[in-house]
């Protein structure tokens, strides 16, 4: 007994076009998706970038070392010494008592400037110092062991990890990114016609934002709540927060883009179709529609 004829049809329009529109339709949303996470993994290298570079590295640095030197003190403890080291000794050089980094001030310096002045150029030759060398400017023995489950070990793990070695590793890390998302954004664009190739980029891109928008945010509310009103713990909340903003700021534009790419294709499709409408759709003139305006031995009104 054989198949009807009907049943034929189908078989064969299920195995060809179904088929090939379901490859095709899979082919897109692997692209789409692959744009979606190079635009996170994107924002995340362009986030530790733009945290690491040398001009907002200063103040990150500068705000996490006071923190975790507590220089304040240590200056209005220790200073006091220093100079007068300073004034019964030839020496030039001088390096604070009790100060974790190894920090050179001159004898002009300690002896001229008052502990405000000196705490600032102790922090500004520290962050340099740190955003070079990174974790080893801790070590001033080169047999310092940190302690990575202490409080102090973890501040300075993550102090020194907004250095010069970690802006490389981003800018790099941003820039092949960048290249990949460009790509999977051609090949997304070329799967969609008209319209859509604008709906499906902004869609895809709001996909991947949205995830990240999601993560710092919570990060951000999260460390906004950790701590009391300790003096350190609310400079160490601050400081952490600070840093999340980043992040969470870029992700928060991406996203605002996305969602305009997707609502500007919805109205630019109908103004598109409100626009070409009249065109498409007006009928043809009918010569009887001139009859009445026609003269009378004229060649139309002759043929009717």
């Amino acid at each position: 007994m054989h198949p009807t004829d009907e049943y034929d049809r189908t078989s064969l329009r299920d195995r060809v076009y179904g088929q090939a529109t379901v490859t095709h339709e899979g082919r897109r949303s692997l692209v789409g998706s692959l744009f979606a996470i190079s635009i996170f993994l994107l924002l995340v290298s362009l986030s530790v970038r733009q945290v690491t570079a040398p001009g907002n590295a200063t103040g990150v640095l500068q705000s996490g070392i006071a923190v975790v030197t507590d220089v304040n003190q240590l200056v209005a403890d220790d200073a006091p010494r220093a100079r007068e080291l300073a004034r019964n000794s030839d020496d030039q050089v001088f390096a604070l008592p009790g100060y974790p980094l190894d920090i050179a001030l001159s004898r002009s310096e300690l002896l001229d400037l008052d502990n405000e002045q000196l705490t600032d150029l102790l922090l500004q030759r520290s962050a340099a110092l740190v955003y070079a060398d990174g974790l080893r400017a801790f070590d001033r023995t080169g047999e310092q062991s940190f302690n990575r489950f202490s409080s102090q070990g973890l501040i300075e793990l993550a102090v020194a990890q907004v250095s010069q070695s970690t802006y490389d590793r981003a800018t790099i890390a941003s820039l092949i990114f960048a290249l990949a998302a460009a790509g999977f954004g051609a090949l997304l664009t070329a799967s969609a016609e008209g319209w859509g190739r604008l709906r499906g980029l902004g869609l895809a891109t709001t996909v991947g934002a949205v995830p990240g928008v999601l993560l710092f945010g919570a990060l951000y509310g999260i460390v906004g709540r950790l701590g009391g009103g300790d003096p350190f713990e609310s400079d160490l909340r601050e400081i952490t927060r600070s840093v999340f903003q980043v992040p969470l700021r870029n992700f928060g534009i991406v996203v605002v883009t996305g969602a305009v790419m997707v609502v500007g294709s919805f109205v630019f499709s109908f103004l598109d179709r409100r626009l070409t409408r009249p065109v498409s759709e007006s009928p043809a003139p009918d010569p009887h529609d001139y009859d009445e305006f026609a003269p009378a031995d004229s060649p139309l009104s002759s043929n009717l």
